[in-house]
């Protein structure tokens, strides 16, 4: 397992004996953590949590949200030093994995997915030795966190002196990954989650994609607004939607994208999401 050296016991932060193919067992403490698959479970998954089902990911594919969050997070790799240490929480079926392949990559999430190295909730203990990682990246998953002041706090010191935390959140986006969806965030809210945890705001990026917001709206139109009517009005009114929604794909020639800016200098109140890099200064190294 990578960077194994880096996670020790939640109890006494004391190494872990990993000669036992069914557990690690603590050298301190004799704290044991059962190994499933030949990862460290630390935590049992809620109970309403059902494992995410395999997507293919990339630079082209998913939705446009998706397409700017992979972007975000090759730009975080391509500025990373190669061996650098990297944690990637709520990594669910590794998604980002490939995306590291110059630096020390370690995938956790709450649930023991395959593609993972550990599953552990870190609201309720951290296995790592504090000011660890490089990079800590949050991609899509605060919103699934009931306690998220509490997990980001956790991933803050995690990360090394001069070292990032990469958060991408959803704003205008419907509810998914059902029932566990629990917030939207505001740039506002963003900055005061740094600002208390002692981060520097380096990107509080703004991503708008009005053509996108139309689709959904299009989309939501023909599923729960045409299906009220009936005979010849719904034939009617399918034919109109299918229209608008001929008049709407002519649009993204030109700007399906969407577009990228920082948040403080956009005035387009209609965010599908924020892409944010919070940076721990150096100077609060006590060293």
């Amino acid at each position: 397992m990578p960077m194994s050296d880096k996670i020790v016991c939640p109890v006494c932060n004391a190494a872990f004996d990993k000669r036992n193919p069914t557990a690690w067992v603590c050298g301190g403490c004799n704290y044991s953590v059962p190994l499933v698959d030949g990862k460290p479970v630390f935590s049992e998954h809620p109970e309403d949590q059902n494992p995410q089902e395999v997507i293919e990911r990339g630079a082209e594919k998913g939705t446009e949200w998706r397409r700017s969050n992979w972007r975000f997070i090759e730009q975080a790799a391509a500025s990373l030093h190669a061996g650098a240490d990297v944690l990637d929480v709520g990594a669910g079926r590794g998604d980002f994995k490939q995306i590291f392949t110059r630096q020390a990559y370690l995938g956790l999430d709450i649930y023991p997915y395959p593609e993972t190295d550990l599953a552990v909730d870190l609201i309720e203990l951290s296995p790592f030795k504090e000011a660890s990682f490089d990079l800590v990246v949050l991609a899509n998953v605060i919103e699934h966190v009931y306690e998220y002041r509490q997990l980001v706090s956790r991933c803050s010191r995690l990360l090394k002196y001069g070292g990032s935390l990469h958060v991408t959140v959803p704003f205008l986006l419907t509810l998914h990954q059902e029932p566990v969806d629990y917030h939207r965030y505001t740039r506002y809210a963003l900055s005061l989650l740094a600002a208390e945890n002692r981060l520097e705001v380096e990107v509080l990026d703004a991503y708008t994609n009005p053509l996108a917001l139309l689709d959904e709206g299009i989309g939501d139109v023909w599923q729960h607004h045409v299906s009220s009517y009936s005979g010849l009005n719904k034939t009617i009114a399918k034919a109109r939607v299918a229209l608008i929604q001929k008049l709407a794909n002519g649009l993204k020639t030109k700007n399906g994208a969407g577009s990228l800016k920082t948040a403080a200098d956009d005035k387009n109140p209609y965010v599908l999401g924020y892409l944010c890099l919070f940076r721990k200064p150096l100077e609060e190294n006590p060293a």
